[in-house]
């Protein structure tokens, strides 16, 4: 009786683990979604900086990289997790997400009237973050949430200070940003001049068939790269006992540049995006996390990739 229960069960915790995984994405694709939408008026009003919302740029490139590197650090124990139904209360959570999407979308084509004062600013704050904060309740659940804290406490909380460390860490290495974003320049420039009519308009923008944009800190690819270090290292540290010290060492720089390298893609298809394809949607895209899906990939594909040869014998 023993051995033919095992089988059943393996299908039970693959199809919890794949459940998980389902909902991870669906929630990344909804997220770089409504930052597309939102995204490109938080940046071209007084939102950004007047509303603060500037706090939370960097700790989207956090949760989309610490989700992805939960999944990759942890695989092995989310394989045990239980298949959860969908009920009346995630579609309740889901409208609710959907009403502070268009609330706020209707809040930035109407900001000017609103004056930024402590009051304003919170009432803002608690829109856009119940945009997300309901989504996330609605695509997995309350009763799955308390389940996923019960059971991985210990890992959260690791993953809590990797994101403090990381988040304070962003302002020095921000600096950086002019010497990574002119390389950019420089290299987008030379790649797109084999597709089309390229143009550089004083020190940072770049004109392609059209289409232009400036290559600037979000060009430049700090955040994400720094990101990738830093979620690198900490996959290290925690397996530390595992791995390879030299391996890993000798991968590290390889792995950087890689990174790089991904950002230079995302700005060229941008451009020609933006150039063939469509020049709003482009501009929209330049300000979301869509970005973001490059360096998940990437990481994922490279973690997935070396992970085994950096182990030990």
């Amino acid at each position: 009786m023993k051995t033919l229960n095992k089988p059943k069960i393996n299908i039970i915790m693959d199809k919890g683990f794949k459940q998980f995984i389902t909902k991870s994405v669906i929630f990344i694709f909804l997220f770089v979604f409504i930052s597309v939408i939102i995204g490109q008026k938080i940046v071209s009003s007084s939102l950004l900086y007047g509303f603060k919302i500037f706090i939370y740029g960097g700790w989207g490139y956090i949760s989309l990289f610490s989700i992805l590197g939960f999944i990759l650090l942890y695989r092995e124990r989310l394989l045990k997790l239980k298949v959860y139904s969908f009920s009346k209360g995630n579609i309740f959570f889901l409208l609710i997400s959907l009403i502070a999407t268009i609330g706020f979308y209707l809040l930035e084509l109407n900001i000017q009237r609103l004056s930024p004062t402590f009051f304003s600013i919170i009432l803002v704050h608690l829109l856009f973050l119940s945009i997300f904060i309901f989504l996330i309740m609605g695509i997995f659940g309350v009763k799955f949430i308390m389940d996923f804290i019960n059971k991985f406490k210990k890992e959260l909380v690791y993953f809590l200070i990797f994101g403090i460390v990381v988040y304070s860490l962003m302002n020095f290495v921000w600096q950086l940003w002019p010497y990574l974003s002119l390389i950019v320049l420089k290299i987008t420039n030379l790649l797109l001049s084999f597709f089309g009519n390229t143009n550089i308009i004083g020190s940072d923008i770049l004109v392609f068939e059209g289409f232009s944009a400036k290559i600037g800190e979000a060009c430049s690819g700090i955040y994400s790269i720094f990101i990738f270090i830093s979620l690198y290292l900490f996959a290290v540290i925690l397996d530390w006992k595992k791995l390879n010290k030299t391996k890993a060492g000798l991968i590290f720089i390889p792995a950087i540049i890689g990174a790089f390298f991904v950002n230079i893609l995302r700005v060229f298809l941008l451009f020609i995006f933006g150039a063939f394809v469509s020049h709003d949607l482009a501009l929209g895209l330049y300000h979301s996390y869509t970005g973001m899906i490059f360096f998940l990939i990437y990481f994922a594909v490279f973690w997935s990739l070396s992970y085994n040869w950096m182990k030990k014998v």
